[in-house]
Order: C-alpha cells, then sequence, then structure tokens
C-alpha cells in the first residue's frame, strides 16, 4: 500500500511540473520571459508564506488601491478580458485576485509598480479624452492601452509595468475556475493518450489539472 501511494505522489508531482512548465512556457511566448518570470516566481507556496509572514505596510483601511485605483482596475479587467463566448476576467474575479496576490505573493516594489501603471493610465485617459478610464467607451479603451503599452504614450518602465499587471490579470484568469473549466478545454478525469486530432486557429488549449 505505502509502495502504491508513493508512485502515485510521484505521479502527481511530475504531473504538477510539466503542467508549471507548459504554463510558463506560454506566459513567456506572450509576454517575453522577464514579465512571465516576474509574475510566476511569486505564485509558489514558500513565496506566498513569506509575505504573509511579513506583512507589508498598508494603508490603514488594510487594503493596496484607493477605491478608485480598484475602479480602474475593474475597466482594466474587462478591457484586457472582455467578455466574448468566454466569461470576462471580471467575471472571473480578476480584479479582486491582483490585489490579493500583490499583496501576499508580491514585492512592495511590484506593488508600488502596480499603483503607478493604473494611475498612469488614469492620467493619461483625462489627458486624451478628458474623462476617467472608467467612463471611456470599449473602444477607446481599449485603443488606449494599445497606444499606452506600444508607443511614446508612456516611459519604457511603464510600458514594463504595465505588461506585468497584464500578466497578473492573465495569471489569474486562466488558473481561475471560470477560465480552465469556460476559456479552456476541461476534462475533470482525463483518458488515454490520443496523438493526433482535428484542431484549427479556433480550438482550444486544454486545461492543466493544476499550476501552483
Amino acid at each position: 500500500m505505502s509502495t502504491n501511494s508513493n508512485k502515485s505522489e510521484l505521479a502527481y508531482r511530475t504531473l504538477d511540473e510539466d503542467n508549471r512548465r507548459l504554463f510558463m512556457k506560454k506566459m513567456v511566448a506572450l509576454f517575453g520571459a522577464t514579465t512571465a518570470t516576474a509574475v510566476l516566481s511569486g505564485c509558489s507556496a514558500p513565496v506566498a508564506k513569506q509575505f504573509a509572514m511579513q506583512r507589508p505596510n498598508l494603508p490603514k483601511n488594510g487594503k493596496l488601491f484607493s477605491e478608485h485605483e480598484l475602479t480602474v482596475l475593474y475597466s482594466l479587467c474587462e478591457t484586457i478580458l472582455p467578455k466574448t463566448d468566454t466569461p470576462s476576467a471580471v467575471e472571473a474575479g480578476c480584479h479582486e485576485f491582483v490585489p490579493h496576490q500583490l499583496q501576499h505573493c508580491h514585492s512592495k516594489q511590484q506593488q508600488d509598480d502596480c499603483i503607478h501603471i493604473i494611475n498612469a493610465v488614469e492620467l493619461v485617459a483625462n489627458r486624451e479624452f478628458g474623462q476617467s478610464f472608467v467612463l471611456l467607451q470599449a473602444p477607446h479603451q481599449q485603443q488606449l492601452l494599445v497606444d499606452f503599452e506600444t508607443n511614446s504614450m508612456s516611459t519604457e518602465s511603464e510600458k514594463g509595468q504595465f505588461r506585468f499587471l497584464k500578466a497578473l490579470i492573465v495569471f489569474g484568469y486562466f488558473t481561475s475556475e471560470i477560465g480552465v473549466t469556460k476559456a479552456l478545454n476541461y476534462q475533470p478525469v482525463p483518458g488515454g493518450f490520443v496523438g493526433s486530432i482535428p484542431a484549427n486557429s479556433e480550438t482550444k488549449s486544454w486545461s492543466p489539472q493544476a499550476y501552483y
């Protein structure tokens, strides 16, 4: 019994490690190695425990972001991963995941970077459109973020900060129950290996069973 149990545990760990590598490759392809590493390195149990014990200095209300910053973050999540034939990032709770993840798994510098970039996007929205990012029409929100990330509307440092925040939102989405079961193909009890299946550009990726 003990031998079988050990074999099962080893197989689970191997699967888990394979899932980590696959997800890392996908994150690197989307955001680059530096951004992907910054996001995923903060997601291990030891790191989470370390930051939870340190309890970073937060405002007196116990929140990392102000109420207005949270509102802008909500709109950023909705713009980056909007509702289509699958639920949006907001429906997956990414606007709640991001501050929680930052508080418990990431450095004070990364927290400050995210606060800065949220306010930077808001500043640009007010400068370019004369109103808050939250109040812009969806096409204007989308174009603003594309311009912010790709042209002189932001500094190189801010581009990196924005990519980190976007990667954190994407990470939260595809490790949520909604992301895994709705946006990806999910098979709770996997069957045998099939080496060749029909696929096209719209075929969903298969969701790994675990990322941590």
